[in-house]
């Protein structure tokens, strides 16, 4: 049976007496890509931000690796990395620089770190593009710096805001082949997303999230069974059907 990465129970958020986030248990397994899906004002993002330790809940807990959100940000380099919709990088420092100052500001040494951003250079197909200032990068290549930069310190967890929002097909199906790189080295993947055909092909299960509660969970193709769809663009539609 595989080990729990992520282990999250009873997880609940209130804000201003609103619940936003509803008692909520699942868990991610070592080595998986899983989804977190859910309509806007579902829960979804907030839910989101509590797994990865920005937001803290209200009550219940989650478990990272076996350890709670507040043993890991005390560690000097977190087994996690969080790559967010916006570009996190500085622009105005090359594309090199940057790994350089995140590789730094998560604590590595400057050999393990040589080493991890050549690597991530020729993963990211940003080595032609090394000395050039982040600001004149092409969207795509901002994406994949955005996502080098966040996972320079080599985390076992990462968290995947969004991936792919905003961008043409062709750097779309870019950037799931190297989630799908990530994945092959035996990292654990979360991922929110509003494309399905991006879900279908990545992630092994998902979780539902509709009206603050998880509502549904399952692999694609089950999800599909439960509520006899045909595509997975349907689901939000199914899953918002008040119960008869």
């Amino acid at each position: 049976m595989a080990t729990a990465a992520i282990q999250v129970s009873e997880l609940t958020k209130v804000i201003n007496e609103r619940i936003i986030v509803d008692r909520i248990s699942f868990s991610v397994e070592e080595g998986e890509v899983f989804g977190l899906l859910g309509a806007n004002g579902s829960g979804k993002t907030t839910t989101f931000n509590m797994l990865a330790g920005l937001l803290a809940p209200s009550s219940g807990t989650v478990t990272l690796l076996g350890k709670s959100i507040k043993e890991m940000q005390k560690s000097k380099r977190p087994e996690i990395g969080f790559v967010t919709q916006e570009d996190s990088f500085y622009e105005t420092l090359t594309v090199e620089e940057n790994l350089e100052f995140f590789a730094d500001m998560f604590g590595m040494p400057a050999k393990e770190s040589e080493g991890m951003i050549k690597k991530l250079l020729q993963q990211m197909k940003l080595s032609e593009k090394a000395e050039t200032m982040a600001s004149r990068l092409s969207g795509g290549m901002k994406k994949r710096l955005n996502m080098a930069c966040a996972i320079v310190h080599d985390p076992k967890i990462i968290f995947l805001d969004e991936p792919t929002v905003g961008l043409d097909p062709m750097v779309r199906k870019e950037i799931w082949a190297l989630i799908e790189q990530l994945h092959s080295e035996g990292k654990t993947i979360i991922i929110t997303s509003h494309y399905m055909d991006e879900v279908e092909r990545l992630c092994h299960r998902v979780a539902i999230m509709y009206s603050a509660r998880l509502v549904a969970s399952g692999t694609p193709a089950e999800i599909k069974a439960k509520y006899k769809l045909k595509q997975m663009e349907d689901v939000f539609a199914e899953v918002a059907k008040p119960v008869s």
